[in-house]
């Protein structure tokens, strides 16, 4: 597979940063090699000829804003140039405190701050209809249009089968704290016959495990979910191809509503269990040891009671004597 193109826009006097950023993207991007095509642009009175030429044949352009960015008139042409190519193109802000070109106004471009992982995860969605159709088949575009309907047909099939074993696997997780909560009601509501000590002991045994549990629900829900909006953009970059762009005109309305997917609702309903459960084994270890510190040691509490035992009352009894005035 080749080298995706990407057009790096910076001055100068941030190479060294940009240097260290493409170190990283290469890093987090080992699927997608990339290569910076802004090197090829030559120091000469004649540049914009050629940035031309490289702007209509890179896959994505990056401005990479630093503190004397908004002063370049060079960087403010590669933006327009980039825009009116229609090309993909990403602000990132070096610092918070940088300001952007007048022209990102004007072209109302947002920024994003500095986060190479944020950076590298928005390049990939940006890189994945080159990525898709980075082949030329040869064929008529009738036939195109065939293979494409065939392949947006599995995908659409692989993401409903994903989002039905996301639900399964939420049935299991939910089947399982129901359990573990129902073990608790009852060892709570026996413990006058296991004892106290003994119940608190299970109980902080099941709350740590009810935690465990919730912990690998809500990552498992966080993996899923990234899962289905990789597939969501793959669907989506498919439909562009096609006569109707059906999931993205429903996404369109769903975001219009204030959607909300049922992912994320779950993930809160996990974390609220992970609370759940680590309160109730914080508080049952709490008690335990509370009653453990207070209770008398064993020898000690066995001779008060013999001590007790051998002592002879003096409460009442023909041995009992009182003065005239009610004292002994």
């Amino acid at each position: 597979m080749s080298k995706f193109r990407i057009f790096f826009s910076n001055r100068n006097t941030d190479r060294n940063r940009v240097d260290r950023l493409l170190a990283e993207l290469e890093s987090l991007l080992p699927n997608m090699p990339f290569e910076d095509v802004s090197k090829e642009v030559p120091i000469s009175d004649q540049w914009q000829v050629v940035a031309t030429t490289i702007f209509a044949s890179c896959d994505a352009v990056v401005c990479l804003v630093g503190q004397d960015t908004h002063e370049s008139e060079a960087i403010a042409w590669e933006i327009r140039e980039a825009h009116r190519l229609n090309k993909p193109l990403v602000i990132v802000k070096m610092s918070p405190e940088h300001a952007l070109p007048p022209v990102c106004a004007q072209l109302h471009l947002p920024a994003l701050d500095w986060n190479s992982t944020l950076l590298a995860g928005l390049i990939a969605e940006l890189l994945l209809e080159r990525a898709l159709f980075a082949r030329e088949t040869g064929k008529s575009a009738s036939d195109n249009l065939n293979m494409i309907w065939n392949q947006y047909g599995l995908m659409v099939k692989s993401w409903e089968a994903l989002i039905q074993r996301r639900q399964n696997v939420n049935t299991l997780y939910i089947s399982a704290v129901a359990a573990l909560l129902a073990v608790t009601g009852v060892t709570i509501s026996s413990m006058d016959k296991t004892g106290l000590l003994n119940a608190l002991v299970l109980i902080i045994v099941l709350g740590l495990i009810g935690t465990g549990l919730s912990l690998n629900w809500r990552r498992t829900l966080i993996s899923y979910g990234t899962l289905s909006r990789a597939k969501s953009k793959v669907v989506s970059a498919l439909e562009k191809h096609l006569p109707a762009q059906l999931f993205d005109a429903e996404w369109k309305i769903l975001e219009a509503k204030k959607y909300r997917s049922t992912t994320d609702t779950d993930k809160q309903t996990a974390l609220f269990y992970i609370l759940l459960f680590l309160t109730i084994a914080c508080v049952s270890a709490s008690v335990f040891l509370t009653r453990i510190l207070r209770s008398p040691p064993i020898g000690t509490a066995a001779q008060q009671t013999e001590a007790n035992a051998q002592r002879p009352s003096t409460e009442g009894g023909p041995f009992r004597h009182t003065n005239g005035n009610g004292t002994n």
